[in-house]
């Protein structure tokens, strides 16, 4: 068997505009909604992620902070 390696940025490089391409087509503006409770480091991180990648290909985002209790 034969390793193949993958570029892993340069695929989410592709995919992100192949993305972009689709939802510019679309005639309304999808949205991603996420609520975090709590000030977890890393699931902040990822929120964070989750948005960055939204603006990246157009898609609406809507992000609530809620307080641990």
């Amino acid at each position: 068997m034969t390793a193949t390696l993958l570029d892993g940025q340069a695929l989410a490089d592709k995919v992100k505009e192949e993305v972009a391409a689709q939802v510019k087509a679309l005639e309304i503006t999808p949205g991603l909604g996420t609520i975090l409770v709590g000030d977890d480091p890393a699931s902040h991180s990822y929120v964070g992620a989750k948005i960055r990648d939204c603006e990246e290909v157009g898609i609406a985002s809507i992000h609530e902070q809620l307080p641990v209790n």
